[in-house]
């Protein structure tokens, strides 16, 4: 009983051990608008105000839920961007490989 109860207290502390070491998976925001701005994206404005890092991140995680949902890119560049489709190219390139990357 002592040997069953040993085993696994070891074996749960080796499994929490695991766990804490592992990194953790989540959406890199800074990434993303980091290259954003490596890529030349010059930033879109309304009214002639320049939209703040919170909306362009907020439209990365939108491209991410239609993606997720079965859109393709080439279906939602021109609804992010229809005027300017390698502005959304890029906006999307950038979300799939900062917050979305598994629909790569």
């Amino acid at each position: 009983m002592r040997k069953q109860l040993l085993v696994g207290t070891i074996a749960a502390a080796g499994f929490a051990a695991g766990l804490i070491g592992a990194p953790a998976a989540h959406a890199d925001d800074q990434g993303f608008l980091n290259e954003l701005q490596a890529s030349g994206f010059q930033g879109w404005s309304v009214g002639g105000q320049q939209m703040p890092d919170g909306v362009l991140v907020a439209q990365g995680y939108m491209a991410c839920n239609r993606l997720h949902l079965g859109e393709s890119p080439d279906q939602l560049v021109g609804q992010l961007s229809p005027n300017d489709a390698g502005t959304g190219r890029m906006l999307i390139q950038a979300a799939q490989h900062n917050l979305c990357p598994d629909t790569l």
